[in-house]
């Protein structure tokens, strides 16, 4: 069965499109779906609505030069992989577009078909992988909520705001922090083995984020421990609705 992966390349020279066209058009375990623009806003605009895999990416386009174009890409989908291509066989460059967030740098007229691909290929990966070291650095990994790092970020942010409502002398300027535990769930683990705990840890996850809203946070500290943030609430009774909702 062969891979198929979605490219999106920016570049406003025809000839070099056409060769990245040929190039990939060689390989013989994975099919390619490139899609080819000329200019940096219509890729921006591409990569909105498009469920792409990589962009390959010149940085010198007719309205945009130089590493911007990288670290606009960047800042409008830094989940995505980026492979420079340019024409430029400048080190120095190409270090400082690594450091920007590229998972390569290559050079026109000095890159095969076999080269390409399995840029390409360890592109994605290499991203991919980031994206799961950056999830399991702010959650846990067993539930998916935030983990301590997280939450103690988001925290931070709710009080700031709320600060910001005080001072404007808007209504709801509190946070409330909830912190819960289960009673007993050493006993479950004890009793029915640390497989069955950790679908219990699960489902409470799962019932706890059903009883919040959107703009709240809940969040596992460790163990059976979890924290609830509660923003734009008037005085702490507002919470004992919740409470309640909560321990039901």
């Amino acid at each position: 069965m062969t891979d198929q992966l979605r490219v999106l390349l920016i570049e406003d020279s025809t000839g070099d499109s056409r060769l990245i066209q040929e190039l990939l058009a060689e390989s013989r375990t994975v099919e390619f779906d490139l899609h080819c623009v000329e200019r940096l806003t219509f890729g921006l605009e591409q990569l909105s609505h498009g469920d792409y895999d990589i962009v390959l990416l010149d940085l010198a386009l007719p309205d945009s030069l130089g590493l911007e174009t990288l670290l606009s890409v960047r800042r409008y989908r830094p989940e995505m992989a980026v492979i420079v291509l340019t024409g430029l066989d400048d080190e120095a460059l190409g270090l400082q577009a690594t450091l920007a967030g590229a998972q390569d740098y290559l050079v026109k007229g000095q890159v095969s078909s076999q080269l390409l691909i399995r840029s390409i290929r360890y592109s994605i990966e290499r991203k991919r992988f980031e994206r799961r070291l950056e999830y399991l650095a702010t959650h846990d990994d067993l539930t998916g909520l935030p983990n301590r790092q997280l939450f103690n970020y988001t925290l931070g942010l709710a009080l700031e705001r709320a600060r910001r409502e005080q001072h404007a002398g808007q209504e709801g300027g509190q946070v409330a922090v909830m912190l819960l535990d289960l009673d007993n769930f050493k006993q479950v683990n004890d009793t029915f083995g640390h497989m069955l705990g950790d679908k219990l840890l699960q489902a409470v996850a799962g019932r706890l984020q059903g009883c919040m809203r959107k703009s709240d946070t809940v969040a596992r500290m460790g163990g059976d421990e979890f924290t609830l943030v509660i923003e734009n609430i008037n005085c702490p009774d507002d919470c004992a609705a919740t409470a309640k909702k909560v321990l039901a």
